[in-house]
């Protein structure tokens, strides 16, 4: 799978440099990477897996900020400003590969690879993300909004597929979510969303599984989420 966010922004030679100064770490479906709150200041970059991130409600429980896959550096907020961690990240779908770099050696790479630039591009590449996601919720009705979150996912974890003799091009996504989750990151509730993915199923253009999402067709999923369905 081609690298995603921090990665994505560093040469072959960087990132390889980079994971082999870390120390291997594995984390099992569903096992807590770093949780909201602690003050550790350790990197965990994203070599194999998928997670997701999560912040905790004041009432109980937590939401879905984002859903993470290889080529990301994880934590390396708390290692460059010294503050908690502000968001819990859990392995999901599957288990997780990480290289850890306590964060002070973090901190000393940045500099001795002139990883500058890298840092501060994922930085406004973060912020630039949730305002994207934060306008959809403003301004799309519940389809626009989920075959947008859809085509998110797609672009950042989903695996090409192309049925035989035919001419449209899908993905698979394995994302080890509930439909709880998926809501409450874009802002609908469960029963929206099963609606919504009802919907999708009966026009042909998803297919779902326990874990599992196929998108039959992106481009038809594309002209839905710009309105052209």
């Amino acid at each position: 799978m081609v690298r995603q966010g921090f990665g994505a922004l560093l040469s072959d030679d960087t990132w390889t440099r980079l994971l082999a100064r870390g120390a291997h770490r594995r984390f099992d479906d569903g096992e807590v990477i770093i949780r909201q709150g602690e003050l550790d200041s350790t990197v965990f970059l994203l070599a194999e897996g998928i997670v997701k991130v999560t912040s905790d409600r004041v009432e109980g429980g937590a939401s879905l900020l984002a859903l993470r896959g290889p080529g990301e550096a994880l934590g390396e907020f708390s290692a460059l400003s010294g503050l908690a961690r502000t968001a819990t990240v859990t392995a999901c779908g599957g288990p997780c590969v990480t290289r850890a770099l306590i964060g002070p050696h973090f901190n000393l790479l940045v500099r001795r690879l002139r990883m500058e630039t890298a840092v501060w591009g994922h930085v406004v590449r973060r912020h630039q993300e949730s305002e994207a996601l934060r306008t959809d919720i403003i301004a799309l009705p519940a389809g626009q909004r989920l075959a947008a979150a859809l085509l998110r996912l797609t672009a950042l974890l989903g695996v090409p597929v192309q049925p035989s003799g035919s001419e449209t091009r899908g993905a698979v996504l394995r994302l080890g979510l509930s439909q709880q989750e998926l809501g409450d990151w874009i802002g609908l509730s469960r029963s929206s969303v099963a609606g919504e993915f009802q919907r999708l199923r009966r026009d042909g253009l998803v297919e779902t599984q326990r874990h599992q999402i196929t998108v039959v067709d992106v481009a038809q999923l594309r002209d839905l989420a710009r309105g052209d369905r």
